[in-house]
């Protein structure tokens, strides 16, 4: 009775965990470059349970009698590294990446990457994302100092028809991208210069969230949530019943 309270319970916390992953989905439906998170729901290692029973003599015999599971827990997390919708804003400075490859920027916490291409110029004509950190360039920041702005396909970036600099776009491997605050990532790897992607100024990228499929999925996750708490209700008043019915009639 009580592994069936734990297994409901562990169900219970594990549900609630998805729900917050599907609402903050939910929440940057429209944030640029947003890339939808996702978690899996896993089952403990199930043990062999078996009875014990005295045998002839001293000896002890143990009699399998079938396998249980402990509960479930979190599995896999991560996101999605699809590409999002591109849409067109007509905006020198936006820029969005069609294809692979993340933008680099210098933050406070060092060199970051980030799909949001919404970017503007600072008080002193730097290339800055929305937060205010530095969009790097292959030499370092990139300075914006005059006003008729072309970045090309590759990312080289003309200011006045005077060439500057090509923007720091790299590529990671599956699992070098540590997803931060602020819609940006943390590498564990230097990456390599992205070669399959084409810079198009003038777009930016959407998130690449469907929130159709999130409604749909948050509705069976509260369903699930539903299910485990009339489980674990059921099984605390039959305990409640082994307690003291069951206890007063010995």
């Amino acid at each position: 009775m009580l592994r069936g309270l734990y297994s409901s319970a562990t169900s219970m916390l594990a549900l609630m965990n998805k729900q917050e992953v599907i609402a903050n989905n939910l929440a940057n439906a429209n944030t640029n470059g947003f890339k939808k998170d996702y978690i899996s729901i896993r089952s403990f290692p199930e043990v062999l349970i078996a009875a014990s029973t005295q045998g002839v003599g001293s000896s002890s015999l143990s009699q399998p009698i079938g396998r249980l599971s402990f509960g479930v827990g979190i599995g896999e997390t991560g996101f999605i590294d699809t590409l999002g919708v591109l849409k067109e804003t007509g905006e020198a400075l936006d820029l969005a990446l069609a294809g692979e490859g993340y933008f680099a920027v210098q933050t406070p916490a060092g060199e970051m990457y980030t799909r949001n291409g919404n970017f503007s110029k600072d008080a002193f004509g730097r290339l800055v994302d929305q937060d205010g950190n530095f969009v790097l360039g292959e030499n370092g920041i990139i300075k914006i100092d005059g006003s008729k702005i072309l970045i090309d396909t590759s990312g080289k970036v003309f200011v006045d028809d005077t060439y500057k600099d090509t923007l720091k776009i790299r590529s990671f491997s599956k699992g070098e991208l540590e997803k931060l605050g602020n819609n940006t990532f943390m590498a564990n790897s230097a990456g390599k210069m992205a070669s399959n992607v084409v810079v198009k100024q003038g777009y930016l990228e959407g998130s690449n969230v469907d929130a159709t499929s999130e409604m749909v999925d948050m509705i069976a996750t509260i369903r699930s949530f539903e299910a485990n708490q009339r489980v674990l209700k059921t099984q605390d008043e039959l305990l409640g019943r082994a307690v003291n019915d069951i206890g007063r009639l010995a």
